[in-house]
């Protein structure tokens, strides 16, 4: 029989008064258990022999979630949920490059959500439509956040981040790269993102425009 440690079960606990207190939830940044998915798979995946030490160095709160099953369909707290495991993950698989750490999970994430069904949409929809799309999947991962598309031409849009708690740089890289390959997984050539604006340097949004040809 399976049995989860006493830690987990106190900390989902928590997590349930969380979710069901709607004056709670509104003032904290929340990420699905899908974020925790494929985080762990992105690890194992592409750094195996790491996986343990990677498991073993994440705060408490964090390693209860990250040893355990957890339901995707579950909202988790950000910062034990996603941004400690993932500044943990880009301090020890990639040398504190939070850049290259960022974008590779990015990109591997896109892969993992765009499969399946998804896989035939993404051919046949066009790049506009498919990044309109994917801004929707965002926001079903975050909450509560805001993220928008604005078409500037055939072959580029703007993204745009206006509600973001708790966003890092690794998010923002993240969120370029999940695009950036979702747009290839399209069949468009020569992607390119660039973080023009960012909440992260007071702006008024976040900023990320893409193009490819």
């Amino acid at each position: 029989m399976y049995f989860l440690s006493p830690a987990y079960e106190l900390y989902k606990s928590f997590i349930i008064f969380a979710t069901e207190n709607n004056s709670f939830k509104k003032n904290i940044m929340q990420v699905k258990g899908t974020g925790i998915k494929t985080t762990k798979e992105f690890v194992k995946s592409n750094f195996p022999d790491l996986f343990q030490s990677w498991i073993n160095a994440l705060p408490e709160k964090s390693k209860a979630l990250y040893k355990q099953t957890v339901e995707f369909s579950e909202w988790f707290p950000i910062r034990e949920a996603y941004l400690d495991p993932v500044d943990k993950m880009i301090e020890i698989c990639y040398n504190n490059k939070v850049k290259e750490g960022a974008e590779a999970l990015g990109q591997f994430s896109a892969e993992y959500a765009l499969k399946g069904i998804y896989k035939v949409f993404i051919l046949v929809a066009s790049p506009q439509f498919l990044m309109k799309r994917s801004t929707k999947i965002m926001t079903t991962f975050y909450e509560p956040c805001k993220i928008e598309v604005d078409e500037t031409s055939k072959q580029s849009v703007n993204l745009r981040i206006t509600k973001f708690d708790n966003l890092n740089t690794a998010i923002e890289y993240r969120i370029g790269a999940w695009c950036q390959k979702a747009l290839e997984m399209a069949n468009c050539k020569e992607v390119e993102y660039k973080i023009e604006k960012s909440l992260l340097r007071n702006d008024k949004e976040t900023l990320i425009s893409f193009k490819w040809n």
